[in-house]
């Protein structure tokens, strides 16, 4: 009888410390304030059924998906396969008429996808006008400075 208690106690005392050491763990990898855990727990989060959420790692400060360096060898294409004619063309050489092309490109496009698509032009070495690459930059500074 005293044995089966003596098991008991080891195994409560055992539980006890598993249970302390997998907190202290979480606690480790928390936020580094306890005001940013509350104001993220009481934020009502948004339902979003956007793709670019599905994709999104979560990791905001160093994630690549708004990134404007490009890590991948194949560009994505943005359906502007005919903007390829441009590649290695200096960008003060277009013609109002191109540089309406890269427009019409840029201002149907979703907001999110326009540094994909800054991206894809750079690994394909196509060169913005100037007045369409200004746009371009101010989208996406937008949408970083509204996350």
């Amino acid at each position: 009888m005293k044995e089966l208690v003596l098991l008991v106690i080891f195994l409560v005392i055992l539980f006890s410390y598993l249970t302390y050491m997998s907190v202290r763990r979480k606690r480790e990898n928390a936020p580094e304030t306890a005001s940013e855990e509350r104001v993220e727990e009481s934020a009502p989060q948004p339902q979003s059924t956007r793709k670019e959420d599905d994709e999104c790692c979560g990791q905001h400060a160093v994630c690549e998906k708004e990134s404007l360096l490009s890590t991948k060898v194949k560009p994505d294409y943005y359906d502007d396969e005919e903007l390829d004619v441009y590649a290695q063309r200096d960008p003060q050489s277009y013609t109002e008429e191109e540089i309406s092309q890269f427009q019409d490109v840029l201002y149907t496009m979703k907001e999110f996808d326009v540094a994909g698509w800054l991206k894809s032009l750079q690994l394909r070495q196509i060169e913005l006008p100037d007045v369409v690459k200004e746009e371009a930059l101010m989208i996406v500074s937008e949408r970083r400075s509204a996350k």
